[in-house]
This record gives structure tokens, sequence and C-alpha cells, in this order.
């Protein structure tokens, strides 16, 4: 230990103030990142040997430096702050992209399993396949790519249309009658072009042989494909992935739950596809909407109508932008914390959403069913 460098993390500020008693002085240790503190009351010369870790000096050279300090104070300290989280240790020569210093910083305060540049080699080696790459799916795509996630399967059978460019960030007007997957390769390589990618211009169909798409060594599934319905794509999809123990990520972002997040399936820390289906098929049971205006059907009929000519679609819910980014975003926090293995990663499956109109977050639990036999074994 005497031989190795350490510094005080990234992420910590050091405080440190003068006590009443002889030579004694209160340190306050920081995290940035969860706000958390750690204090502890010391000598003044144990100020002056943390006021020396800087990652370039050995452990021996700041003892042989600072003269009264001893080589077991100065073991039971560094064993003491690395227990805390609170150093980082320099000797420890990991080849990782810059790019990401800020990342693995949130990850040494956040992930405690390993250090943060060790979290974000296991980040790299994850393999994910996005069903539908519409304004959710490519989003996440994006985040996820900007994240260090090197490996994805796209799948959309769509092309790029002019009603497409306000919601997807990655479409502009040269993307026109491009399809979806190609694109948004292409746009995703510039950001890392690192990054392997496999493109399925194909659509999902309750005979689709999933197999083409999903292999063994795909860690996670996101599945954003809402037609005709997302909880029939997720049924299909999910039941399939349950066969090989390769978790789900149903999305939200759809329908009139803009800014919804979705949900992780990952039985058995979860509750199955099928139970989760149920849970909103129960909660919904007897539900109907209610109008203060009613269309005749012919105006509904036209209002859905697409135009060729213009190259985009009329009617359906309306949405913006950062309502799209807001689904995306949230539901990238679990996903990446799911990805990158946190042992402390709560399985709980629970589906936000916020309600702008009223400016509240809101909470929907699924649940096992009682007569299911996935759950149930």
């Amino acid at each position: 230990m005497l031989n190795k460098f350490f510094k005080i993390q990234d992420t910590v500020d050091v405080y440190i103030k003068d006590l009443e008693q002889d030579g004694k002085v209160i340190i306050t240790f920081h995290k940035m990142t969860t706000r958390q503190r750690v204090e502890i009351i010391t000598k003044k010369n144990v100020a002056e040997f943390l006021a020396l870790l800087d990652g370039k000096k050995s452990v021996i050279e700041i003892l042989n430096k600072l003269g009264k300090f001893s080589s077991e104070e100065a073991e039971k300290l560094i064993t003491y702050l690395s227990n805390e989280h609170l150093l980082t240790d320099t000797s420890l020569n990991i080849d990782i992209d810059h790019r990401y210093d800020r990342q693995i910083n949130y990850f040494d305060d956040m992930i405690l399993d390993r250090r943060g540049s060790e979290t974000q080699k296991i980040l790299a080696s994850k393999h994910i396949v996005f069903l539908g790459c519409g304004a959710i799916g490519s989003t996440i795509a994006e985040i996820l790519v900007r994240a260090g996630v090197q490996s994805l399967t796209l799948v959309d059978f769509k092309k790029i249309t002019k009603s497409n460019i306000d919601l997807h960030l990655f479409a502009t007007e040269e993307n026109i009658s491009e399809s979806k997957v190609q694109a948004l390769a292409k746009y995703l390589t510039k950001i890392n072009q690192k990054i392997r990618i496999k493109t399925f211009d194909e659509k999902l169909l309750p005979n689709t042989d999933l197999s083409r798409w999903i292999d063994n060594k795909v860690d996670l599934v996101i599945n954003s494909c809402d037609e005709p319905y997302i909880g029939h794509t997720s049924l299909k999809v999910g039941r399939y992935l349950q066969n090989f123990k390769i978790p789900l990520y149903v999305a939200g972002g759809f329908d009139a739950h803009l800014m919804s997040s979705g949900e992780l399936i990952n039985p058995p820390f979860t509750p199955c596809i099928d139970c989760s289906q149920q849970t909103f098929t129960k909660a919904l049971e007897g539900w109907k909407p209610t109008y203060s205006h009613i269309n005749t059907s012919n105006v509904i009929v036209e209002n859905n109508q697409f135009d060729s000519e213009n190259n985009y679609t009329v009617g359906g819910a309306g949405g913006l932008i950062m309502m799209s980014s807001f689904s995306a975003n949230l539901s990238c926090i679990k996903i990446l914390q799911f990805l990158c293995e946190d042992s402390s990663f709560d399985h709980k499956p629970i589906r936000y959403e916020y309600l702008p109109n009223k400016g509240v977050m809101t909470e929907f639990v699924l649940t096992r069913q009682e007569e299911c036999n996935v759950c149930n074994k």
C-alpha cells in the first residue's frame, strides 16, 4: 500500500475547520454526486497528508516529506477512506476513453461495486436490441451510445417522413424517404465510430421469427414498437425472451402517455410480461373515455387520412419533442443502472408518468398475478 499512488476522488470536496482543542481539526468530505457527507475529527497533520495525496506521489514519498506521520497511521487512514469511497488508486492503469471522465466520476459515487472505470467497461460490452426506432427508441439509443454502449441491433420497417423531423432527433430533411434504421445507424456512428450496428428494415408481425434479430448474446431488448399496440408487441417479444432469460424493457412515451417511463421485465426479479399486461388490463377494467364533443364518423376518418402529397400524417394524439425526450431520458436512468450491473439495482416494477397539466409525477406498480404459472413457480 505504501508504494501506491492515491488521490481524493474528483467528485469529493474537502473542508477543514480548526477546533478549540490543540492540534485538532474537523475534516468534512462532501460527495457532490450523492450529497453525502463524511466527517472525521483528527490531527492537523492528517489534513497535511490529505493535501499531498495528488496521485503523483506515492504514500511513502508523502510520509518522508511529512516526517511525523507513521506508516501504520497512513495505512489505517487510507483503508478507511477507501472503504468510504473517497480515494482513487491512480496506480491502476485502466485504458479508458477520456470522453467518459465525468460519467466515470458519477459511477465512482453511485455504483459502489467497483471502480467507475471498470463499470464503464462493463457498459461498453453490452449488446442491446431496439425494436422500433421512432421518437422514443431512437432517443434511448442515442443516449446509450453517448454513454458508451458499443453494440446495437436496430429494427424498424418505416421510412422517415416530413412529420418525423419534429420528434426524431436524428432526422433532417435530407433523410426524408430514407429508412429509419439506416438513418439512425449513420447518425449514431457519427457519435462514436467504434460502435457495431446491425440493422433490419423489417416489421414486427405475429409470425415474425425473433431469433433472426435476437440471439443469446443479447443483454437487453428495448421495445418501443407501438403498432398495432405496444401491449401486443411486448407480449410476443416478452414471452420469447423468457425462454432465454433475456430482460425486456417496455418503453413508455406512447399514445396519451407521452411523458411516461417504461418498465423492466426480468422474471423472476420482476413480474413476467403476462402479469404486467394483466395489471394494466385489471386497472382499466370498466374504464370508458368521456368526451366533451363527439365528431361524426366521416370527420374522424377524414382527420386520419394520410396526405401523400405533403408526406405527413394528420390527426392522432398531440405531442411535443420535449415530452418524448423526457420519456426517453427518464427511462435511461433505470436502463443505465441495470446495464452497469449495480448490485443495489431496485427491480420494483414502477411505471412513472409526469402529468404536465397538473405538474405531478404519478406511479403505477406492476404486480404478479396469483394465477400466473411463470411468476408462481
